[in-house]
């Protein structure tokens, strides 16, 4: 709190506001400790001069009470560049150039999704994962440029991009991801009416009725960090505008593989121990990711997106042999 020159009293004054409202004074003291023996308050009239960076739980302990610790996860940790900071749509069209290795596509409009009851669920399962792995073998999640054997090449190509973008922090909180964890931002495509499901729900994988997301690979949520590969999955409307969401995912520990197609590969990673499946057809790419819980994911920005008029007239890119249940929400 940024008291500045504080207009100081001992007794109830009435018009403590107006001295300051005046511009005479930025703060009022209420010394009550001074006159009766209370406490001091401090009363600030400019929401500018606070900033609230600690919440304490607390209980009172009348009487003799004790009260147990909450084991319950608390989280606050919002990303202080919502409602903050604009959305960079600059940066957020260079990322879609970048990654896309076809036709590049126009971004048109973004959303930030910013809904904290979806945020504490994907930062609680961080915390679950790293609890898990400190109680565990304490082995290092691999990153995927280490899983084919050369890990001079194969970086996550969104994280790969954001390293050289002066922007990145204050559009995604770049610093703040666990790349311990795998944490990276992935692709998804989808159609409008499901991309707003996504964004209010989640992913609901994991769960009684939850959606396939795909079958060539397992069950689960299916991404990717090559956008080409989601502009397959992501319908365009009459007016050729087509839905993609960029997520913050963990992928954790991970089940590579590069068989063309394995549909218990879910079965396998979560035999394994495993987080996730990056799937690497061939090891031709463009690779996929299979996620197992909808905590896993944030979807973070909804992007509309169009491809030019040469663009629109050649097919999405597709594998040949893709099984055509992956093209659910």
């Amino acid at each position: 709190a940024c008291l500045g020159k504080f207009f100081y009293v001992t007794d109830r004054d009435p018009g403590a506001k107006q001295k300051v409202e005046s511009g005479e004074f930025d703060s009022t003291v209420g010394d009550r400790a001074a006159a009766a023996k209370t406490y001091r308050e401090v009363v600030l009239y400019d929401p500018d001069q606070v900033y609230p960076e600690y919440l304490i739980l607390y209980d009172r302990l009348d009487g003799g009470k004790t009260v147990t610790a909450n084991d319950a996860p608390f989280h606050l940790e919002l990303p202080v560049y919502w409602v903050n900071v604009p959305i960079l749509s600059d940066l957020i069209q260079r990322l879609a150039s970048g990654t896309c290795s076809g036709s590049k596509p126009v971004v048109l409009e973004v959303t930030r999704v910013e809904d904290s009851e979806l945020w504490n669920r994907y930062v609680g399962f961080k915390a679950g994962l790293h609890q898990r792995l400190r109680q565990g073998s304490g082995q290092t999640c691999l990153p995927p440029n280490e899983l084919d054997g050369r890990p001079e090449s194969g970086h996550a190509l969104t994280s790969k991009l954001l390293e050289d973008e002066v922007d990145a922090e204050e559009a995604a909180g770049i610093e703040n991801m666990d790349f311990a964890l795998n944490e990276l931002l992935l692709w998804h495509g989808t159609d409008a009416e499901s991309a707003t499901a996504i964004a209010e729900s989640g992913f609901l994988s994991g769960s009684a009725g939850m959606v396939k997301h795909g079958r060539r690979f397992g069950e689960g949520a299916y991404f990717a960090e090559d956008l080409a590969k989601n502009i397959g999955y992501a319908p365009a409307s009459s007016a050729g505008v087509r839905y993609v969401l960029l997520c913050r995912t963990v992928c954790g520990h991970i089940w590579y593989t590069e068989k063309s197609s394995d549909t218990d590969a879910h079965g396998d990673a979560k035999r394994s121990l495993k987080h996730s499946v990056p799937a690497n057809p061939d090891g031709k790419g463009p690779r996929e990711y299979v996620l197992f819980e909808d905590t896993q994911v944030y979807p973070e920005y909804i992007v509309q997106l169009a491809l030019g008029i040469e663009e629109t007239s050649s097919s999405p890119i597709r594998n040949e042999d893709e099984n055509e249940n992956e093209l659910a929400v």
